[in-house]
């Protein structure tokens, strides 16, 4: 009989756990079964440099998406986004009588005195007892937005 050379002992290969994924929440209901969401609320406007310098440094809005030869811009991290169309067309721009997008503010009073120290229109502050706190205040073609702080505590 040959002697044999002993072999090292192997050590057992530790296999990782099949990686599961995080439980992902639920995708909100759709509104209905044609429309699922706000997508976007935006607004004409006339001069295209200087609802830029309003959407993107007076009011701070992140650019989401846009399409500069289109004369389109959308602000904003998440849906809906806040949007901008350059309007070109030679009858006049419809503007003011729009919709009105409203932004969820932590501090309605305090936005609307910085944004009059930026010479931005606002209207007077309202608030409705218990339910919510609402500032209005124009773009520079007069398209009026809000902002919403709400007084119904969480939960």
């Amino acid at each position: 009989m040959s002697p044999t050379k002993k072999q090292p002992a192997r050590k057992p290969v530790r296999r990782a756990a099949p990686r599961t994924r995080a439980a992902q929440p639920p995708a909100p209901p759709p509104w209905s079964d044609d429309i699922r969401e706000l997508n976007v609320v935006w607004y004409n406007v006339s001069d295209w440099a200087t609802a830029q310098k309003f959407y993107g440094e007076t009011l701070g809005l992140p650019v989401a998406f846009a399409l500069e030869e289109a004369g389109w811009i959308e602000y904003g991290r998440t849906l809906p986004h806040l949007a901008i169309n350059r309007w070109t067309a030679k009858s006049g721009i419809p503007i003011g009588g729009g919709g009105v997008a409203t932004l969820t503010c932590p501090d309605v009073r305090g936005t609307i005195a910085r944004l009059r120290a930026k010479g931005v229109r606002c209207d007077e502050v309202e608030e409705l007892p218990g339910m919510v706190i609402l500032g209005t205040f124009y773009d520079p073609d007069g398209n009026k937005l809000q902002l919403a702080q709400s007084l119904i505590p969480p939960g």
